[in-house]
């Protein structure tokens, strides 16, 4: 399960040690211990990458590299500097999953990368999914899993962009009178958080929020063009359904994005009954993002969706009729149609592209 915000940041991370020696098997399960020099983790989010990089000591690299040389009976050299590049695949509020996939004749093997941004902690997760033994000339499928944990310096937040850094998603309006709605996790933790609304930036105010229902209501000084009602019909399955976000934020483009599917089931994650499912392959980046009927009106807003590991097409949505208890707690009463108009394509079009907003975090 992963949440769908995006991230704009660019962090590295030095001293990250496992332990304070590495060590390494040799085939009699003896030990040799070699003392890491540095272990970096450099994460760029806007690039949607984090590079690993090793610097290890001479003496330890030039033990490993007799143990190598021993159980392949040739000679062996280890880099002193190894380096690995993840693509990040989910995000979920501060956390961070990639994903390193390296193949060769006759292995190939999965890497998984789990980075908690705010502890300056990570966990590798190696799966050989396939394997053939040259060393001992022998050849055969072979499957295992590892998993390590690493905890940076106190320290360890070396450099940041130029302060952009910070987490974004959308959210849309749901009246004239400049107020919003997008996910909690989206606005949790900001300072400020701010909309880009036709190539404008505005400063928003946080109303409230509700970290069970994950969402956060806002309110920004403008009249918007258009503003998102509320349906009053009950989503049913395999519901015409559409979505409109900002997927990798800006990274991609700053043009809205608007996809369409279907409602798979009205309940969500471990049956939870203010959600639906969709089968809309929903992004980073799309969290707080209105989904809408054929005639443009609310029907849920995309919060999360499940990981590209386990299956494809996914994704969770906030039904319409918890976000309207939401607003009515805030004293706030959405506008819900009680005719429903047809609209065409170019119509819904254009109302969801003058009342969606990228928001990102300061």
């Amino acid at each position: 399960m992963w949440c769908n915000v995006s991230f704009a940041e660019y962090i590295d991370w030095r001293k990250c040690h496992r332990a304070k020696f590495a060590t390494y098997e040799q085939e009699n399960n003896g030990r040799v211990e070699g003392k890491w020099i540095d272990d970096v983790l450099t994460i760029n989010t806007d690039a949607g990458i984090v590079t690993r990089t090793i610097f290890k000591d001479s003496e330890s690299n030039k033990k490993l590299s007799e143990i190598l040389s021993e159980l392949a009976g040739k000679k062996m050299h280890t880099n002193k500097i190894q380096q690995t590049i993840y693509k990040i695949e989910n995000f979920a509020a501060r956390y961070i999953t990639a994903i390193y996939i390296e193949e060769s004749p006759g292995t190939l093997t999965e890497v998984k990368l789990f980075v908690n941004l705010d502890k300056g902690e990570f966990v590798l997760q190696t799966k050989i999914i396939r394997t053939r033994n040259t060393i001992y000339g022998e050849a055969g499928e072979v499957g295992y899993e590892s998993e390590r944990e690493f905890k940076c310096d106190e320290n360890f937040s070396q450099s940041t962009d130029d302060g952009q850094s910070g987490s974004s998603g959308t959210a849309f309006f749901i009246n004239n009178r400049g107020n919003l709605i997008t996910n909690n996790h989206v606005v949790e933790g900001c300072e400020l958080s701010k909309i880009n609304y036709f190539d404008k930036e505005y400063d928003t105010n946080l109303i409230s929020t509700d970290k069970t229902l994950d969402l956060a209501l806002l309110k920004v000084d403008l009249k918007p063009r258009a503003f998102i009602s509320f349906s009053k019909k009950e989503p049913r399955k395999r519901q015409l359904i559409i979505v409109a976000g900002y997927p990798l934020g800006e990274y991609l483009s700053d043009d809205l994005k608007i996809n369409e599917g279907k409602i798979s089931s009205l309940k969500g994650f471990e049956n939870n009954s203010n959600e639906i499912t969709v089968d809309l392959a929903i992004n980073p980046g799309n969290s707080g993002g209105p989904i809408v009927d054929e005639n443009g009106q609310l029907v849920a807003v995309a919060v999360a969706g499940m990981s590209k590991e386990v299956t494809e097409g996914i994704s969770f949505g906030i039904k319409s009729s918890a976000v309207t208890n939401f607003l009515k707690t805030n004293k706030i009463s959405p506008d819900i149609k009680l005719t429903s108009f047809s609209m065409n394509d170019e119509k819904v079009n254009q109302l969801l592209e003058e009342s969606t907003v990228y928001i990102f975090c300061e």
